[in-house]
């Protein structure tokens, strides 16, 4: 089974880590976005999307705004997010049920989360959605 991530992601440097440690793993394709408008657009493209992958701070329009975006579109908005940020979780002022209604799956502090642990975070929720 091949899976289809969109990785969004301004860090070129971190984007490029990422991407290649997950297509190490040979199920996963990944699609990679610097900003939630080019995000929107890949998303277009790409209907068969799997999963995100959301940086919370973003050119222009940050990963909220991205996430209330996401929702407003019938089509994608099933598609299971996990943000993976600088910030903690709690500092952004939501709680459980609010990020649950953006289709956040799991919260990752990126400091603290090295591609491995990344990628056991994608298998399980990945697996979870086939259940």
């Amino acid at each position: 089974m091949s899976v289809k991530i969109l990785l969004v992601e301004d860090d070129a440097w971190l984007a490029e880590l990422y991407q290649t440690a997950l297509e190490f793993e040979d199920e996963c394709k990944v699609f990679t976005a610097a900003s939630a408008d080019r995000a929107l657009e890949v998303l277009d493209q790409h209907s068969d999307i799997d999963l995100i992958i959301l940086d919370m701070f973003l050119p222009e329009h940050n990963g909220i705004e991205f996430l209330h975006e996401l929702a407003s579109y019938t089509d994608i908005n099933i598609i299971p997010v996990i943000v993976l940020s600088s910030v903690y979780k709690h500092d952004f002022g939501m709680n459980e049920e609010r990020w649950k209604h953006y289709g956040v799956v799991k919260y990752l502090y990126k400091p603290s989360t090295k591609p491995k642990d990344l990628l056991v975070e994608i298998k399980k929720q990945i697996s979870a959605s086939v259940v």
